[in-house]
């Protein structure tokens, strides 16, 4: 292992119950029910991206302007004044940059976002780079993402390793000749079973990964 890139929402902040039902429930004032399969697609895209795709998905009249303006507002609120990190997340980043190991964060959260609550739990001092989907130019869902990270850091996709709590990230991320290890994060824990027969390194928590 050269490097470690860990996702950020549901891996290392405790936020995924709410993207789930921030998106729900701003999609309920339009009357509309989000489906599952729709919600675990979104997981791998950026804002711009799931917005985008909420629009065209179910034809919202609203021009993409005023619903990103609406969402923006609510999501800064979350990430300032209730997002909270993950047990052992400082902890195990220490734990790896302590071994001279190359530690980043590779997100679909937009890069404002992010940082807020990457500087205010003090994050930024155990990584060595942020890759959101906006600064690397490809989604989560597109190899892409990965192997570009990988260009970037200046090492070979497979001495690469990605710790996700989304199936599919982790499935393009393999693909792309990374190796991977699934956490479980109960807001996703109905993927759980899918994560764990694909990813034969699955952890429970962010501390199990001293045992690999």
């Amino acid at each position: 292992m050269k490097a470690i890139i860990f996702d950020l929402d549901g891996t290392l902040v405790d936020s995924m119950g709410y993207w789930r039902s921030v998106s729900r429930d701003f999609m309920k004032t339009k009357g509309i029910d989000i489906e599952d399969e729709v919600q675990h697609k979104m997981t791998t895209m950026n804002l711009d991206a799931s917005l985008r795709y909420l629009k065209d998905y179910y034809n919202l009249e609203e021009s993409f302007e005023e619903l990103m303006r609406d969402f923006s507002r609510t999501v800064e609120d979350f990430y300032r004044n209730k997002v909270e990190t993950k047990g052992g997340c400082l902890e195990i980043l220490k734990y790896f940059k302590d071994k001279g190991i190359k530690v980043v964060i590779g997100t679909s959260t937009a890069a404002h976002f992010a940082n807020i609550v990457i500087e205010k739990y003090g994050i930024d001092k155990f990584i060595d780079g942020l890759y959101t989907a906006d600064s690397v130019g490809h989604l989560k869902a597109e190899e892409k993402f990965y192997t570009s990270i990988a260009e970037e850091l200046g090492e070979r996709p497979e001495d690469i390793f990605l710790v996700d709590d989304s199936y599919l990230a982790l499935r393009t991320a393999k693909r792309a000749g990374l190796k991977t290890i699934g956490i479980y994060d109960e807001n996703s824990k109905d993927t759980w079973p899918t994560i764990v027969s694909e990813n034969k390194n699955s952890v429970n928590n962010l501390l199990e990964l001293k045992n690999l």
